[in-house]
């Protein structure tokens, strides 16, 4: 779902560079529970303000902030298990807030456009994310109720992704994938894994890609898959600053 088209990992450039589907990857959909101060194993958010911003007089919530703030955390906290790098949070605080700044721009945008998604396109989508986290639509709908959202919150968030979607699309066309760029995309992911010190994330023998990973025809489809949400991601934030420009924006953190 939207989860703030920002804050994402290391290939963040700032803004909204992450995938609109926050939820369709591992562990969104079973994440911390939100509204915490700070714990030892968590982040500070005791200087979150309330709302935390206000978005052409639209506010983002301190509620809303931390439903992705803290699944970020979370998701990051794992990869600095890795790399030995501690989590950056003011410079995470700072990611979060843009990307539902420009989560928010693009809803407006997609509203005055008169984008318009049905309650069929919802379910579909909501079916397909239950799927992808291996759950019914309804333990998805519980697992998210753990996060604060209740069914009414979960699909208003996937309207919301599904007119971001289609914005995107009207605005830039549809994303293609090249063979050259999948390949330039595999060969980074093995190295990555090698720096990274252990296998490739779909595990398996070596390849050509290094760190351990399957050959490039096994993955060649999930690799394609996320060349593409970083393509879409790119073009999120292109748009996201474009609207800011004209935008009536006031952040509070």
């Amino acid at each position: 779902m939207v989860a703030g088209c920002g804050a994402g990992g290391d290939d963040d450039e700032g803004g909204a560079t992450a995938a609109p589907a926050a939820a369709e990857q591992s562990g969104q959909a079973a994440g911390p529970e939100q509204g915490g101060e700070e714990s030892p194993s968590g982040p500070d958010t005791s200087d979150i303000p309330d709302p935390v911003a206000e978005v052409n007089g639209t506010e983002i919530s301190r509620d809303e902030f931390l439903s992705v703030f803290e699944n970020q955390y979370k998701q990051m906290s794992m990869q600095a298990q890795m790399t030995g790098q501690p989590v950056d949070e003011a410079q995470l605080k700072k990611l979060t807030t843009d990307g539902l700044v420009g989560t928010e721009l693009m809803t407006q945008e997609a509203e005055k456009r008169g984008i318009e998604v049905s309650d069929e396109e919802i379910q579909a989508e909501l079916e397909e994310f239950a799927e992808t986290n291996q759950v019914s639509p309804d333990e998805f709908i519980a697992a998210m109720g753990e996060q604060g959202l209740d069914r009414d919150a979960v699909m208003e968030q996937i309207d919301k992704q599904l007119r971001v979607e289609k914005l995107i699309t009207s605005e830039f066309g549809e994303f293609e994938v090249t063979d050259e760029e999948i390949e330039a995309a595999y060969e980074q992911i093995g190295q990555q894994q090698a720096m990274a010190g252990g296998g490739g994330a779909a595990g398996g023998g070596g390849a050509a890609g290094g760190g351990g990973l399957p050959p490039l025809e096994q993955v060649r489809g999930e690799v394609s898959e996320q060349v593409r949400v970083q393509k879409e991601a790119g073009a999120m934030e292109e748009l996201s600053q474009k609207l800011r420009a004209d935008a009536d924006v006031t952040v509070h953190l």
